[in-house]
């Protein structure tokens, strides 16, 4: 399991200094995609932690080849929308890491507010357009909260959390 001086240590940053530290005395992330709704958060983790709505100017949620969910990519242009989960457990940092795509890397970015949060970034190819909630309606949401709740049960089997 992860500890909070690894995931800061495997962060990559242009800014200078830590970053900030949320409540519960974990690194902050910043969320842009399915992370951010709260019914898939609430599957893999039992809740909806606190938050706050911001953006990161800078950076795209890009839609990502064949796959459901998008992926945090530098680009001047462009401000990712999103939360900052603010008060995550290490268990639940756990859990995420877990969850993501091994693809991504643990970055610092630097938000509209001018505070600093980890995210997942994305390294590899993306397509030209953004990801957005639309992407995930209907029955692809739910199938998508199902595989998240399928996951999640495995994840549990193979940790011993269950």
């Amino acid at each position: 399991m992860p500890v909070i001086s690894d995931r800061l240590s495997r962060a990559s940053s242009s800014s200078s200094g830590p970053p900030d530290r949320g409540s519960a005395g974990t690194p902050d992330l910043f969320v842009y995609g399915t992370l951010a709704l709260d019914d898939v958060v609430r599957t893999l983790i039992d809740r909806v932690p606190a938050s706050e709505q911001t953006s990161a100017p800078g950076w795209r949620a890009a839609r990502l080849p064949d796959l459901p969910y998008p992926g945090l990519v530098r680009d001047p242009e462009a401000e990712a929308t999103g939360r900052v989960y603010t008060d995550l457990s290490e268990t639940e940092w756990s859990v995420l890491d877990a969850f993501e795509d091994p693809t991504y890397s643990v970055e610092v970015v630097r938000l509209r507010s001018g505070r600093s949060s980890l995210a997942y970034v994305w390294p590899d190819e993306v397509l030209a357009d953004s990801w957005t909630t639309r992407s995930l309606e209907g029955a692809d949401m739910q199938a998508y909260l199902e595989r998240c709740s399928r996951w999640r049960a495995g994840w549990e089997t193979r940790s011993g959390s269950g």
